[in-house]
């Protein structure tokens, strides 16, 4: 590889909205790469990322998003793909619904970048090249003046997941002095339970459903102090790392990546989603002001790392595999297809491939493979 590499960027296109993700391809510009952006937009039935479009790059970086070649393995494709999962797209805080040995069975012998402790406990497990890096935004070098009593925001965004009924739990027994719901629901989402009159009088709760200037939304989650994270688990978590940035007490479920920057009583406060019970919020000042530390001490550190993230992204995957994996990199051959019609190719087979070549399939594994597996089951194979 020259000194300048050619990166091929895939990412998942509702990224482009959000610019959530582009953290990365500014580190590696910085640092005088070429990076060209490939957005899937495969997810919302648009055409997927073609790997021919990708393979004459010098490194190939999914994040999130798929682009399959024609091989088992990425490595019999390329000798240098980074794949970067987000940590929420398992669903894991639903419990542990299905084996993912085949989902991570291709990146063998590729490299994969964790921006979650979970994840790379997980992919490491699984003998995949892997490196961890825990993500912080710059921080605004003034704070938002710390405001005494209690002023809630919450963005309710699932309804499902997060509704205000288990909001409504945590603070129970509490008295907010003013408390704000953004009524912003995700696409696919139903509508949500307001709170009751009730509800409104005590807490002096507003409500918001748009913003033409995503600043007016911005100053208006600044007036509060405390921060009610919007989904059970998320891939990185810039929503609530903003707020820890802001000085803001993050009250949040106690998944990931939540609980990963979040200490209970440290630096914000973490509850059983399945099982929420009212909290003690008399401290939230002095735990804003732990997280706005935290944050700061936590940005210094992704600075100083950012060289060795920048390496692992342009080394080769087999500089990483050398003498402790078991397949070769050299000559990898894929078994040819036996001679047969494709019908007399085995069920299970032939519906891995399928799998395989869909994205839409592999993204709701969670919800069909419980089924297959007991079919397997009841059928004795």
């Amino acid at each position: 590889m020259s000194d300048v590499a050619r990166i091929a960027y895939i990412d998942h296109s509702f990224h482009r909205t959000t610019r959530s993700t582009e953290f990365l391809p500014e580190i590696l510009r910085r640092h005088g790469h070429v990076v060209d952006h490939f957005w899937d937009d495969a997810w919302q039935g648009g055409p997927p990322i073609a790997w021919s479009e990708v393979a004459s790059h010098d490194v190939v970086i999914m994040f999130q998003s798929f682009c399959r070649p024609d091989h088992p393995y990425f490595r019999q494709a390329h000798p240098n793909v980074v794949y970067i999962p987000m940590l929420d797209q398992f669903g894991l805080w639903r419990g542990p619904i299905y084996n993912l040995s085949a989902f991570w069975e291709p990146f063998q012998g590729s490299k994969v970048l964790n921006f979650s402790n979970a994840l790379q406990s997980m992919t490491t497990a699984f003998g995949i090249a892997s490196h961890f890096v825990r993500y912080y935004q710059p921080v605004n070098a003034r704070p938002v003046p710390a405001r005494q009593g209690l002023h809630g925001f919450f963005w309710l965004r699932r309804e499902l997941q997060l509704p205000w009924q288990t909001i409504r739990r945590l603070i129970d027994g509490s008295r907010f002095d003013s408390f704000h719901i953004h009524l912003a629901t995700d696409p696919g989402t139903p509508p949500p339970r307001l709170p009751t009159e009730e509800d409104i009088a005590k807490h002096h709760i507003t409500t918001s459903t748009w913003f033409e200037n995503k600043a007016d939304l911005e100053a208006l989650m600044e007036r509060a102090n405390v921060y009610f994270a919007p989904r059970a688990e998320e891939g990185i978590g810039q929503s609530f790392l903003e707020a820890m940035g802001r000085g803001q007490c993050v009250v949040a479920p106690n998944h990931g990546t939540m609980n990963e920057y979040v200490l209970p009583g440290v630096n914000g406060l973490l509850y059983d989603i399945h099982d929420p019970q009212p909290l003690d919020f008399s401290d939230v000042v002095r735990l804003g002001a732990r997280a706005r530390e935290s944050t700061i001490a936590g940005r210094a550190m992704w600075e100083r790392v950012e060289e060795d993230l920048v390496r692992f992204i342009l080394a080769p995957s087999e500089t990483l595999y050398a003498a402790r994996y078991q397949h070769k990199f050299a000559d990898v051959q894929v078994d040819p297809q036996p001679a047969a019609s494709p019908a007399a190719a085995s069920i299970p087979a032939r519906l891995r491939a399928f799998v395989q070549r869909h994205a839409v399939f592999r993204s709701t594994r969670f919800i069909w493979h419980p089924m297959v597996r007991l079919a397997r089951q009841l059928l004795g194979r």
